[in-house]
């Protein structure tokens, strides 16, 4: 009986190794026919083909748009002008978490992404274009890693492609966020090839341990990576249980002990600036709960259809198969070993879709992580960024290959089925997203029905790609902030801190980190900041929006130079300042 389950569970991988087998014994001149594969019916091989070129679109599309945002002159993003001073102080040797001040107050995250900035930045000039190539680079790395998580589960190349597709897809709806200078690009990047890595890693130690590496720096380029640890730990029970030793034990000396090892640098104040400030932002439970499910549904409508229609399929198989190994078990295994029987079989059904099962319980942890980041105090839908690109590789893992023989002969005419609704699903799905744009706020305020018109727009170029005048405009003030620098005194702007050193200043706190200290430390703070304008340190001031009200008195005596209204404002292109 154990044999006969075995069998039953395993059947996939044999027919993986007699394709292997069928295709090095073809008769040469002659194409191999591999005995799991079958033919494929006309509609599949177009609507692949429409899946792939559509996939290749959008890179098109996200190689034109990063192209022409690369070399905007100031910030595409009001954060990246944070990473980039905090990179300089590394350059020139000063601590990044230490107490607040008002020369610094470092972002929330880790410090991997401005350390490399800073070492990257003693060869090319440290400045927003570097900080975008790395980004960029990274964007790169992921579409790879996507292609190759899905060569490593036997899918055909349009599946590959469409994962690419589908992640390229979601750059409207995580708010044009892949190719700022910040650090969600390159944190993805590692997560995804660490998890990649661990994949394959069974039998593979020194695999193991370079993925454990890559995930470690995940963590210290974001640590939001610490949910994919715990998730992934969970997971590599499946895929490398031998291996998964070595893999925790990496994470646990570079990420725990790393930490360990900053805590003692800094006299404990890495700690707080990763995490204990963190816990003081507010969290929003409405978004945790509804919004971000909504919007989500809202964005990618298709997917999710079809994302319903696959679980019900697999689930009617998983209930399908149970049954028969129940008969199975009943007819042929003794009361005393029926329990063990069951386990086994368990256990061996659960390798068999171990790639599936893999690749959605870490889709489920990236959506997780998307509701948990939408949630928090300041967060802007860049928090989605797992969510979509985990979701994409589980959603090309998991759609059947109709060319690979299933288990059951029954079953042949269902995979057609499922791969063709799939592969149109996702097509019209990269095809809605790059033509309209979703816009969640009028059902979040009015409601499905009064809302859901107004929901969605055309998608505006522009909207992503700054104007000629916009750069032109970005130009002459940059030239300006330079030219500072041969004046007396120092530039304060609050919100666009890398305006001071580009006007030949040290750098100030910027409106971040004046939101993520306390009260007590928030006051005095500005407190702090009043002074320095009352003693002459800084000269000019840059406001953007209305005066802040703890900042007027110290104004007094300061005259309006310049004022931006309209098309002259130069206004960041994504995120909540564009």
């Amino acid at each position: 009986m154990a044999a006969e389950i075995v069998e039953l569970a395993t059947r996939r991988s044999a027919a993986t190794n007699a394709a292997s087998e069928g295709a090095r014994d073809a008769t040469p001149g002659e194409p191999p026919r591999p005995p799991d594969r079958l033919a494929t019916s006309p509609a599949l091989r177009w609507a692949r083909r429409i899946a792939a070129g559509l996939a290749g679109l959008w890179a098109l599309v996200l190689a034109v748009a990063v192209a022409l945002r690369i070399g905007f002159p100031l910030e595409l993003e009001w954060m990246e002008g944070g990473s980039l001073q905090t990179a300089a102080r590394i350059q020139q040797g000063l601590p990044v978490y230490g107490p607040p001040s008002p020369d610094f107050v470092p972002f929330l995250y880790p410090p991997l992404y401005p350390s490399l900035l800073a070492a990257l930045g003693t060869v090319f000039p440290l400045g927003y274009g570097l900080a975008r190539a790395v980004s960029v680079l990274a964007l790169l790395a992921c579409c790879v890693a996507l292609w190759r998580l899905c060569a490593l589960e036997d899918k055909p190349r349009s599946h590959r492609a469409l994962a690419v597709g589908l992640f390229l897809a979601g750059y409207v709806f995580s708010f044009r966020w892949l190719d700022l200078g910040r650090v969600d690009a390159l944190f993805l990047a590692l997560l995804l090839w660490g998890l990649v890595l661990l994949r394959s890693s069974e039998g593979r130690l020194g695999r193991a341990v370079l993925a454990g590496l890559l995930v470690a720096l995940a963590f210290w380029t974001k640590q939001t990576a610490a949910v994919f640890v715990l998730a992934s730990g969970l997971l590599g029970l499946l895929v490398a249980p031998r291996q998964l030793w070595a893999y925790a034990g990496t994470i646990a000396l570079v990420a725990g002990g790393g930490v360990l090892l900053g805590q003692w640098l800094t006299d404990g104040w890495l700690w707080v600036w990763i995490y204990e400030s963190h816990q003081s932002h507010a969290f929003n439970a409405e978004r945790f709960r509804r919004k971000t499910w909504g919007m989500f549904l809202h964005a990618a409508p298709f997917l999710v259809a079809f994302g319903i229609a696959l679980l019900g399929a697999g689930f009617g198989i998983a209930l399908r198969r149970a049954r028969q190994l129940r008969r199975l078990i009943s007819e042929r295994g003794t009361p005393v070993a029926r329990p063990r029987a069951w386990l086994r079989a368990l256990w061996l059904g659960l390798r068999a879709a171990r790639g599936e099962l893999y690749w959605g319980g870490l889709a489920a942890a990236g959506l997780l992580v998307s509701a948990l980041g939408y949630s928090t105090q300041y967060a802007e839908p860049n928090a989605f960024i797992p969510g979509v690109c985990l979701g994409a590789a589980f959603m090309a893992v998991a759609l059947p290959d109709s060319r690979r023989r299933p288990l059951a002969p029954g079953l042949v005419g269902l995979r057609r089925t499922l791969e063709l609704l799939g592969l149109a699903a996702a097509s019209l799905q990269m095809l809605f997203a790059l033509l309209v744009e979703p816009i969640y706020q009028p059902i979040q305020d009015r409601g499905l029905g009064a809302g859901l018109g107004e929901s969605y727009v055309w998608q505006d170029p522009w909207r992503t790609i700054p104007r000629p005048e916009q750069r032109r405009h970005a130009r002459e003030l940059r030239a300006s902030l330079v030219a500072m620098a041969s004046e007396p005194g120092e530039l304060l702007a609050l919100q666009r801190p890398w305006w001071s050193l580009l006007a030949g200043g040290p750098g100030h706190v910027g409106t971040m980190g004046l939101n993520d200290v306390d009260a007590p430390a928030r006051a005095e703070l500005q407190t702090a900041l009043r002074r320095d304008l009352a003693d002459g340190r800084f000269t000019a001031v840059w406001i953007e929006g209305s005066l802040p009200t703890w900042l007027a008195p110290a104004l007094r005596g300061f005259v309006v130079a310049e004022r931006r209204r309209g098309a002259a404002r130069v206004r960041p292109r994504s995120g909540w300042m564009s």
